[in-house]
C-alpha cells in the first residue's frame, strides 16, 4: 500500500512539473511586455529635426488629457503642423499610458468617439477608422484609418497616437503614413533596451 501510494505520489509530481514551468514561462512573457514600455512622452515628439520642411505651431504645442476617464492617461501631447506642400498640414496627437493593455484598449475603444463620422459596416454603424487592410502599411501593433481619408490611428506599446490630415480636399495618405512611420521609430528607439 505504501508503494502503491509513493507510486501515485511520484505520477503526479512528474505530471504536474510540466504544468508549473508552462505557467511561469507564460508569466514571463508578460512581464517582459510590461518592461518594453515608453517612460516618458517627449522622447517621442515630433521635432522641426523630423519635419525639417515645416514649422509647429506654437498654439497648438500643448499638454492634453485623456479623451475618457477610462483607461488613464499617464500624459497627453498635440501638436499643429504647417509646411510649404498643401498635404503638409496636419494634427498629431499623442497618449501615453502605464501598460500596452490599456493603450490598446484605448486605441480600440476610443476610435469610435474620437472621429465625428462614421461608416456602415455589416448593417451596424462603425467608426469611420477601419482597420488598416494592406498587412505591409500597418504602422505599431495596429492601425486604423479613414477609407477616403489620410487620417491614422496607432497603437505601439503603451502609447496611442492619431495622426489628422488638416486639408480634406489634398491627398494626404502617403504623407500622414511618413509621419506615423517617423513616430514609431521614435516610439522603438525610446524603448528600453534588452
Amino acid at each position: 500500500m505504501i508503494f502503491q501510494t509513493r507510486f501515485i505520489a511520484f505520477i503526479f509530481l512528474f505530471a504536474i512539473a510540466p504544468l508549473g514551468c508552462h505557467i511561469s514561462n507564460k508569466a514571463a512573457t508578460l512581464n517582459k511586455g510590461d518592461d518594453m514600455l515608453v517612460r516618458k512622452l517627449d522622447s517621442i515628439l515630433l521635432t522641426v529635426d523630423d519635419l525639417p520642411t515645416m514649422a509647429v505651431d506654437p498654439t497648438m504645442n500643448h499638454r492634453i488629457g485623456g479623451v475618457g476617464k477610462h483607461p488613464r492617461v499617464v500624459d497627453g501631447f498635440e501638436q499643429s503642423w504647417d509646411g510649404t506642400q498643401p498635404e503638409e498640414h496636419i494634427y498629431v496627437k499623442y497618449w501615453l499610458f502605464s501598460s500596452v493593455a490599456d493603450a490598446q484598449t484605448a486605441a480600440d475603444v476610443w476610435r469610435n468617439f474620437i472621429a465625428s463620422a462614421a461608416i456602415e459596416v455589416n448593417g451596424r454603424i462603425e467608426s469611420a477608422y477601419q482597420p488598416e487592410p494592406y498587412a505591409a502599411e500597418v504602422i505599431g501593433d495596429a492601425t486604423w484609418r479613414t477609407a477616403n481619408g489620410a487620417s491614422i490611428w496607432f497603437v505601439k506599446n503603451n502609447v496611442l497616437i492619431y495622426v489628422m490630415r488638416r486639408r480634406p480636399e489634398v491627398y494626404q495618405l502617403k504623407f500622414t503614413r511618413m509621419v506615423a512611420r517617423k513616430i514609431e521609430a521614435k516610439i522603438n528607439a525610446a524603448l528600453p533596451k534588452k
